[in-house]
């Protein structure tokens, strides 16, 4: 009886030896995201028979998930017999960290149903899938969980509720939350300058920096692109050019490839093209982004040839063109009229770079055709798309009947948009604006009554300068400001000069012109206040 009885007793520490040892070697797998090795390890556990060791599974399923091979990470996860709260969170966070959102949340639903809580590992990943699919409603039940647990306090869960109010759009709740924080890094200090530059409240952005500055956070390499692209949407070149200087200052900055690449795009929106391909010949290192960045700058610029000449480097350069890439050059040959070259780029996509077109890049193309007056074409290239066209397509084709005042595919172009997006105003004023310009009252009556009906009315066109950190407006139809009539008196002279036709010094005083307006009417404004004339025109 003595024999059998230790025999087991060594076999139960063999046993407890071997999963141990293979629980370790998984770790690795997951670590360094050796795959191979993992689905060796895994014939090992099936022939020892350790498929009830829940440790063993749960770090079969971590390998899987961290070298992205989710579905032979559900089929562990579903074969376990016992999950414990490590393996329900691992699933969750694998299917939103790859973009799976509705599956996490199906996972989630799996999750309350068998009685199980959320823990502050649970929630990140799962605000970042609602904030994917949209789903404010189940958004505003985690952040009832939140507060029910208490896990307000915990950096990351706050970061992402509060990254969910921006994506969301929030942005009233978002600042509410913002004011709250007893804890705000740096990375918190981004989500809110990103989420208010990526909704267009470019002054609200860059006043969250200076807000940042004076609390001493300090700048990271994650922040600066966000004040960047805030700089570049609000056109505010002097401080754009002042966080230049402290990257060129910054030895942890000057080398890195994604703030030189925002200062490229900062620069061109700021009208600096110039600046733009300072920094593009100055980088030691370019990827993909570079030079479609680069790509992208020529061509809202008008500059289509530099753009392509560009686009030929890049792939001289041995770099593989990503749909984003042809979706800058498409843009590009769009904005100076290259049909031509656009269509031959765009119908040798999947011969020359492997992928089939997407609706983006159907856009680009119905804007080029659109433009130049080709609106049959356009029409029956978004009838024969393989995609489901969406309102950027529609979109697209209703400014190029604006453009050449085609009614007929203009009503087609509109009526689709009504049903895509029905509070979208400018559809509306654009199909009026076909409708007038061939005197057909009744359609503009229908029209407007149906924007009545749906309870829109057109807000007044703005246009705006900064200067000395102050933002000067002026409305359409307003003349409250007290530089409204002058600057008025100016703008007019100017026109009249850029229009004056058969001069041979027309064409050199254009571009000059332009700089004189905004030079003239930041003056103007400077001597409204006698104490800022220190500060750089």
């Amino acid at each position: 009886m003595t024999r059998p009885l230790n025999t087991t007793k060594r076999q139960v520490q063999m046993t407890y030896k071997t999963a141990s040892h293979l629980s370790i070697l998984l770790r690795s797998c997951a670590t360094h995201s050796l795959i191979s090795q993992a689905k060796q390890i895994n014939v090992q556990i099936i022939l020892s028979n350790y498929l009830d060791n829940v440790t063993l599974q749960t770090d079969l399923l971590l390998a899987y998930s961290k070298s992205g091979f989710l579905q032979e990470a559900r089929k562990v996860f579903d074969r376990m017999p016992e999950r414990n709260m490590h393996s329900w969170n691992i699933m969750m966070s694998s299917y939103a960290q790859n973009y799976c959102y509705s599956d996490a949340i199906c996972i989630f639903d799996n999750f309350l149903k068998l009685g199980f809580r959320p823990d502050h590992y649970t929630l990140p990943p799962l605000f970042k899938a609602v904030a994917g699919v949209g789903d404010c409603y189940l958004g505003f039940v985690l952040h009832g969980w939140v507060i029910r647990l208490g896990y307000e306090g915990y950096v990351v869960v706050g970061s992402s509720v509060l990254d969910f109010y921006l994506k969301g759009g929030e942005l009233v709740e978002a600042k509410r939350l913002f004011s709250n924080m007893l804890w705000r890094d740096c990375g918190v200090w981004n989500l809110m300058i990103s989420g208010f530059g990526r909704a267009g409240f470019y002054v609200e952005a860059l006043s969250l920096v200076r807000n940042m500055v004076e609390e001493g956070v300090k700048l990271d390499a994650l922040v600066v692109p966000s004040i960047l692209s805030a700089c570049g949407g609000e056109g505010d070149l002097m401080k754009g050019k002042e966080i230049h200087g402290r990257v060129v200052k910054s030895a942890l900055f000057i080398f890195d490839v994604v703030i030189s690449n925002s200062l490229i795009d900062m620069y061109a929106r700021c009208g600096c093209l110039n600046d733009s391909e300072k920094v593009f010949r100055n980088m030691r290192s370019l990827n993909v982004v570079t030079w479609t960045t680069m790509i992208s700058c020529y061509g809202i610029h008008g500059r289509a040839e530099e753009s392509l000449d560009v686009f030929k480097k890049m792939k001289d350069f041995g770099l593989k063109p990503n749909p984003v890439t042809l979706t800058a050059v498409l843009a590009s040959c769009s904005h100076s009229g290259l049909i031509d070259e656009g269509q031959r780029i765009f119908y040798s996509m999947q011969s020359d770079y492997g992928f089939e077109p997407s609706v983006e890049h159907y856009a680009c193309m119905v804007d080029l055709l659109g433009r130049f007056g080709y609106l049959e074409e356009a029409l029956g290239l978004v009838q024969r798309m393989k995609l489901e066209a969406t309102a950027s397509v529609w979109g697209a084709l209703l400014g190029g009947c604006v453009m050449h005042k085609n009614v007929n595919i203009g009503e087609i172009a509109a009526h689709c948009l009504f049903e895509l997006e029905p509070g979208n105003l400018g559809n509306y004023i654009a199909l009026c604006y076909i409708y007038q310009s061939h005197g057909i009252s009744d359609g503009i009556a229908i029209t407007r009554a149906k924007m009545r009906e749906l309870g829109l009315a057109k807000s007044p066109g703005c246009s705006w300068i900064t200067i000395s950190g102050t933002v000067h407006k002026f409305y359409q139809g307003c003349h409250s400001h007290p530089l409204t009539k002058v600057t008025c008196e100016i703008l007019d002279r100017m026109i009249k000069v850029l229009i004056l036709p058969g001069e041979p010094w027309n064409n050199l005083i254009r571009p000059c012109a332009r700089d004189a307006a905004d030079w003239t009417v930041k003056r103007m404004l400077l001597n409204q206040n006698p104490g800022d004339d220190h500060v750089p025109i």
